[in-house]
């Protein structure tokens, strides 16, 4: 087992479980490098409008993230949208939309710059992320060390063994530099101050000169001044300053003008650092993630090898394909004694948080009551090729899995932005 670069231990991911040495290597070079396809259980799906029923649209993006896309779809459908995951911006995905109200518009056809919309049909419903079963991905890497194809192997024959870890990945975390964990472990501890210094104040790594004078101009508390200097794109701190110039001091409100899936965003991922922490230590513990064993809570791996079901407390006896299951830290956590709570528990007293803390009392919406997460990665469909300098990689992930987290025990970059999984 290897330890990890500090840009992956920084977001919670401190190892490695490949032996094979760091090999060079780039993801996505260019967007179609990196292609993604959700599938979803589409129960209900009819040609025609039934009353109630709601549009679905397939949608096919690049270089978009889906929060802006959706807030575009949105525009186009005169509703808000309701879709099973969010997708990364610098790749070719596949993905559905839906709106929340029956009287959206449905226009057979939508598109603007990084995105085209078809209708596929009407559901009974919005779409919701359970309805998500899994995403396929086709990964091109280019500016490969010699030993790629070798080192992909490797990364292959450990996930079907159930050994590769099920970390949350870099894209959890964004905010280019400052994470997006770091203001959601800000506003689980009641310090809205603090949060809302890291969203104006925090230098970014890859911070322009003009963006470099904005937040100077933050910290001196001249927000108008510091808004009209941000570049283009970074919308969220510019809703925050505005409302700090309507209002100093006011902290809450100023948080409260970023979209509330955002703000749920930030506590979400401060839950996910918490979370890989906690892999993190069961790993170097020498705990077995591969399969259960008494006293874990469980869940049924499903046929497909992708889906689970329902997860089992550690006294219901486990059925035929159980696995093991993994607390994801909130309000609801309890200690149920499993060789993974004691592991998360070391992680809680060392952050100086407890489970309680999640539920937010000044900011209820963006409260988090926590669950469960399957601890290796579900990987199916697998195939690699290498060539001169190049490989590619097709699998299929459970949802709510990373690629990247795949890839990174394939190259084990020193820097993961560089080595486009960051």
């Amino acid at each position: 087992m290897r330890g990890a670069p500090s840009a992956d231990a920084a977001v919670g991911m401190e190892v490695y479980v490949t032996d094979g040495a760091p090999c060079t290597g780039r993801a996505k070079a260019l967007d179609s490098d990196f292609r993604v396809q959700e599938y979803l259980s589409l129960e209900g799906l009819q040609s025609e409008r039934g009353e109630g029923y709601v549009p679905l649209y397939r949608v096919e993006k690049r270089g978009i993230d889906t929060m802006h896309l959706a807030k575009e779809l949105a525009a186009v459908l005169k509703s808000r949208v309701s879709y099973g995951g969010l997708k990364d911006k610098r790749a070719h995905a596949v993905q559905y939309i839906t709106p929340t109200s029956s009287r959206a518009l449905s226009p057979a056809r939508a598109s603007s710059e990084g995105w085209e919309a078809t209708l596929e049909g009407f559901l009974p419903r919005p779409l919701s992320r359970g309805q998500v079963v899994a995403n396929s991905f086709e990964l091109i890497l280019r500016d490969c060390c010699s030993e790629v194809g070798e080192r992909a192997n490797d990364a292959l024959e450990t996930s079907a063994g159930h050994r590769l870890p099920n970390f949350y990945g870099h894209q959890r975390f964004g905010l280019r530099g400052v994470g997006t964990h770091r203001v959601g472990r800000e506003i689980v501890k009641g310090r809205f101050e603090e949060a809302v210094r890291l969203l104006l104040c925090e230098p970014r790594e890859r911070d322009s000169s003009e963006a470099g004078e904005a937040r100077q101009a933050f910290r001196e508390g001249r927000y108008e001044e510091g808004v009209g200097l941000l570049p283009r794109g970074q919308e969220e701190e510019a809703s925050v300053a505005r409302a700090l110039a309507r209002r100093p001091g006011d902290w809450i409100g100023a948080l409260r003008s970023v979209p509330v899936k955002l703000r749920r965003l930030y506590v979400q991922a401060y839950q996910s650092y918490l979370f890989n922490r906690t892999l993190s230590r069961a790993l170097r513990s020498g705990l077995d993630i591969s399969s259960y064993e008494s006293g874990d809570n469980w869940s049924r791996l499903g046929e497909d090898g992708l889906t689970l079901s329902r997860v089992g407390g550690v006294r219901d006896p486990p059925e035929q394909g159980a696995v093991p299951m993994v607390q994801i830290p909130g309000f609801a956590i309890r200690d149920y004694g499993s060789r993974f709570d004691a592991c998360l528990k070391e992680v809680l007293e060392e952050e100086g948080v407890t489970g309680g803390e999640f539920y937010v009392k000044e900011m209820l919406e963006a409260s988090a009551e926590g669950g469960f997460r399957v601890p290796h990665l579900l990987v199916a469909g697998t195939s690699a090729e290498s060539g001169p300098g190049t490989a590619t990689l097709k699998f299929t992930l459970a949802k709510g899995q990373y690629a990247t987290v795949f890839i990174r025990e394939v190259l084990k970059p020193a820097d993961p932005a560089n080595a486009g999984l960051a």
